[in-house]
């Protein structure tokens, strides 16, 4: 072989090496934006989903996407992007190896009929005919936070005053903040009325069905909801609306403005909204509340971002006696005992009072692209009140006592006294409220002087301060693997008083 030939073979094995370098440099990539279809605005959050494989991302802040993470699967594919509050898209396309697929602008059209839907659904918390123990206090916000059509019916059509998915207790779901877990420390269960009449900003839930795995907590038998509410989640623009029940309250009003990521990085979303009534269905059963929410974001760079969330929903509302099928049959399904007229106006005996301003400081730290660190840090204080009245030496003042109605009459061990079952109908279906001037009278001389009291109201009051802090690391290990580790803290000082 001269030297000629041997000069051929080495230029022509050098520009093999050179080729084969370049097609292994190669890369698939599959990569583009989307935005709000009306306003234009990026939507960050929207899942991207290659069909019929394991391969999901969601967008950014800004609204891009890519799977150069990924080994993507090649030749005729079907992408779909879904958003909550959006109309689902899928578009066919063709992947080839070695080339970037750059879908650009993808836009996303808002969903009219569920926002229509929403605006005249009312959600209902604290409902009137659970005491304050009620094992199912609230938790018709837990199913609502599914879109699983089961729950969707028992929570729309039954309400969780009636039913518990597959018997569960409200404790047994986890509700969280921003990743922070709600839950009242003493008993478990989640206190809605804690950030009640916050519809709008509320919207953006993260529910896992029973003990699935989820990037924010262990979870619980019946499920783990996380409601997200960062300023930069909210689809810019503003909003007013009103609605109407005849069952808590009687109207509700609520505006919100949120400016979405504005170029320098920062934005900002707020609320307030009332819920009133001077009575529900029940009679007697006032509802006055207000809601105040604000959240401040600000993007440091491309991989940090500091929020901070605050909402105070101070709420006062009647409550609702628990009856028996006599007392419906003397009066009505209306009936309510704990109440009776006092110079006029209507006044319960047992009232309900939330005051609890709740404080977050939230840092999302996005380390690689499948590694995220978020730490959260919260303040909660205030006091949950509950009054009724009281009694020493003298016959219970409820109107719909066992002894004031005809029934105890008619079940006299000498026989039915007929006159005195007579007497107490007529009392109960003339009258049947709380006398409160009685209640005064009973308690002075005649002369005005005050007596030891025999009649009272009181109120059973929690205070509480309550901090918590905590920290979540999310690893994407591989394609079917995902790491969450937490370290959590949490502290309450409670003051359990009787006034």
């Amino acid at each position: 072989m001269n030297n000629f030939e041997m000069k051929k073979r080495v230029v022509l094995f050098v520009l093999l090496l050179c080729s084969t370098a370049v097609l292994f440099a190669q890369k698939t990539k599959v990569q583009g934006k989307v935005v709000d279809a009306t306003t234009d605005e990026n939507l960050p959050d929207v899942e991207v989903t290659i069909e019929e494989t394991a391969f999901t991302v969601k967008t950014n802040a800004d609204g891009n996407f890519n799977f150069d993470a990924f080994s993507v699967p090649l030749g005729e594919q079907i992408i779909s992007f879904e958003k909550a509050g959006f109309i689902k898209k899928r578009f066919p396309v063709i992947i080839n190896e070695g080339e970037t697929l750059n879908l650009e602008l993808i836009e996303l059209e808002v969903d009219i009929n569920e926002e229509n839907f929403q605006i005249g659904t009312i959600s209902l918390s604290d409902n009137e005919l659970n005491n304050e123990e009620g094992s199912a206090d609230n938790l018709s916000g837990l199913l609502q936070a599914s879109k699983d059509v089961f729950l969707n019916a028992a929570s729309y059509d039954f309400s969780a005053t009636f039913f518990n998915p597959r018997g569960y207790d409200s404790q047994n779901g986890k509700v969280l903040i921003n990743g922070i877990e709600m839950n009242k420390m003493y008993n478990g269960r989640p206190q809605w009325s804690n950030w009640g009449g916050l519809n709008d900003a509320q919207r953006n839930q993260v529910f896992s069905m029973g003990l699935s795995a989820n990037d924010y907590n262990f979870g619980d038998l019946a499920g783990t909801t996380n409601i997200i509410m960062r300023a930069s989640q909210y689809q810019k623009g503003g909003r007013i609306s009103y609605a109407s029940s005849n069952r808590t309250y009687r109207g509700r009003v609520m505006a919100s403005y949120n400016t979405g990521l504005l170029e320098d990085g920062w934005a900002f979303s707020f609320l307030v909204s009332r819920r009133y009534g001077e009575e529900g269905y029940r009679e007697g059963s006032l509802y006055d509340a207000n809601s105040f929410f604000a959240s401040v974001e600000k993007k440091l760079g491309e991989n940090h971002s500091l929020n901070f969330t605050t909402f105070y929903t101070p709420n006062r509302r009647g409550k609702t006696s628990a009856n028996t099928q006599e007392v419906y049959d003397l009066k009505d399904t209306r009936y309510n005992s704990y109440w009776g007229y006092q110079d006029g106006e209507i006044r319960n005996s047992r009232v309900r009072e939330i005051e609890e301003p709740v404080f977050m400081l939230n840092h999302y730290w996005d380390i690689t692209e499948k590694t995220r660190l978020n730490t959260n840090v919260s303040y909660q204080f205030g006091k949950i009140g509950n009054s009724r009245l009281g009694y020493d030496d003298v016959l219970n003042p409820d109107p719909a006592y066992y002894q004031k109605l005809p029934s105890f009459e008619l079940a006299q061990d000498g026989g039915p006294n007929y006159a005195g079952a007579y007497l107490n109908l007529t009392e109960f279906q003339r009258d049947g409220q709380i006398d409160w001037n009685s209640f005064y009278e009973t308690n002075t001389d005649d002369n005005g002087n005050g007596l030891n009291s025999r009649y009272y109201l009181y109120e059973d009051r929690n205070d509480d301060d309550k901090v918590t802090a905590n920290t979540i690391l999310t690893s994407e290990i591989n394609s079917n693997i995902t790491l969450n580790a937490k370290l959590n803290y949490t502290n309450l000082t409670s003051h359990n008083l009787l006034i």
